[in-house]
Protein backbone atom coordinates (compact mmCIF):
# COMPACT_ATOMS: atom_id res chain seq x y z
CA UNK A 1 0.00 0.00 0.00
CA UNK A 2 1.36 3.55 -0.84
CA UNK A 3 1.70 6.25 1.46
CA UNK A 4 -0.44 8.47 0.19
CA UNK A 5 -3.45 5.22 0.33
CA UNK A 6 -2.54 5.02 3.79
CA UNK A 7 -2.73 8.01 4.85
CA UNK A 8 -6.08 7.93 2.84
CA UNK A 9 -7.37 5.20 4.83
CA UNK A 10 -6.21 6.45 8.34
CA UNK A 11 -7.84 9.65 7.65
CA UNK A 12 -11.31 7.80 7.03
CA UNK A 13 -10.56 5.95 9.82
CA UNK A 14 -10.53 8.55 11.93
CA UNK A 15 -13.33 9.81 10.64
CA UNK A 16 -15.38 7.15 10.94
CA UNK A 17 -14.61 7.13 14.86
CA UNK A 18 -15.33 10.71 14.97
CA UNK A 19 -18.97 10.18 13.35
CA UNK A 20 -19.30 7.20 16.06
CA UNK A 21 -18.07 9.16 19.27
CA UNK A 22 -20.60 11.67 18.31
CA UNK A 23 -23.48 9.08 17.60
CA UNK A 24 -25.22 10.09 21.24
CA UNK A 25 -25.79 13.50 19.60
CA UNK A 26 -27.57 12.40 16.62
CA UNK A 27 -30.41 12.56 18.01
CA UNK A 28 -32.35 16.01 18.69
CA UNK A 29 -35.34 15.26 21.94
CA UNK A 30 -38.30 17.22 22.98
CA UNK A 31 -38.05 17.73 26.73
CA UNK A 32 -41.91 16.82 27.80
CA UNK A 33 -43.25 13.62 27.05
CA UNK A 34 -46.55 13.07 25.25
CA UNK A 35 -48.67 10.50 25.84
CA UNK A 36 -51.43 7.88 24.37
CA UNK A 37 -53.82 5.12 25.93
CA UNK A 38 -55.27 2.05 24.09
CA UNK A 39 -57.22 -0.57 25.24
CA UNK A 40 -57.29 -4.50 23.94
CA UNK A 41 -58.36 -7.66 24.50
CA UNK A 42 -54.61 -9.20 23.65
CA UNK A 43 -51.63 -7.50 25.28
CA UNK A 44 -49.72 -6.88 22.62
CA UNK A 45 -52.56 -5.44 20.66
CA UNK A 46 -53.47 -2.91 23.42
CA UNK A 47 -49.58 -1.88 23.20
CA UNK A 48 -49.18 -1.97 20.06
CA UNK A 49 -52.08 0.53 19.43
CA UNK A 50 -50.86 2.83 22.44
CA UNK A 51 -47.90 3.18 20.29
CA UNK A 52 -48.99 3.70 17.35
CA UNK A 53 -51.76 6.49 18.84
CA UNK A 54 -48.38 7.98 20.35
CA UNK A 55 -46.75 8.27 17.01
CA UNK A 56 -50.22 9.74 15.73
CA UNK A 57 -50.28 12.20 18.58
CA UNK A 58 -46.80 13.29 18.00
CA UNK A 59 -46.87 13.71 14.56
CA UNK A 60 -49.98 16.16 15.00
CA UNK A 61 -48.08 18.31 17.71
CA UNK A 62 -44.21 17.99 15.99
CA UNK A 63 -44.62 16.58 12.19
CA UNK A 64 -43.85 13.03 10.29
CA UNK A 65 -40.44 13.14 11.27
CA UNK A 66 -40.84 13.11 15.06
CA UNK A 67 -42.89 10.49 15.47
CA UNK A 68 -40.21 7.61 15.34
CA UNK A 69 -41.47 5.28 18.23
CA UNK A 70 -37.69 3.30 18.06
CA UNK A 71 -36.24 6.63 18.92
CA UNK A 72 -37.79 8.06 21.03
CA UNK A 73 -36.06 8.58 24.53
CA UNK A 74 -37.87 7.25 27.96
CA UNK A 75 -40.10 5.38 26.64
CA UNK A 76 -42.33 3.17 28.52
CA UNK A 77 -45.44 1.15 28.06
CA UNK A 78 -47.65 0.29 31.22
CA UNK A 79 -50.93 -1.82 31.20
CA UNK A 80 -53.28 -3.18 33.45
CA UNK A 81 -55.70 -5.76 32.86
CA UNK A 82 -59.69 -4.35 33.58
CA UNK A 83 -61.44 -7.33 33.77
CA UNK A 84 -61.81 -7.59 30.61
CA UNK A 85 -59.74 -5.97 28.50
CA UNK A 86 -55.93 -4.87 28.34
CA UNK A 87 -55.79 -0.98 29.06
CA UNK A 88 -52.14 0.86 28.04
CA UNK A 89 -50.83 3.93 28.55
CA UNK A 90 -47.27 5.06 26.23
CA UNK A 91 -45.47 7.95 27.27
CA UNK A 92 -42.45 9.22 25.60
CA UNK A 93 -40.27 11.96 24.65
CA UNK A 94 -40.00 12.46 20.97
CA UNK A 95 -36.79 12.55 19.11
CA UNK A 96 -35.72 13.40 15.71
CA UNK A 97 -32.93 11.81 13.89
CA UNK A 98 -30.35 14.66 12.90
CA UNK A 99 -27.54 13.64 10.43
CA UNK A 100 -24.17 14.88 11.48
Amino acid sequence: MSMRNRVAAYAAALMTLAVMANGAQAYQCKSGYQHAEAVGKQLFKAKKSARTIWASTVTSAYGLQWSSWDIAASKSVDCDWTGNQYYCKAKAKPCLYVVP
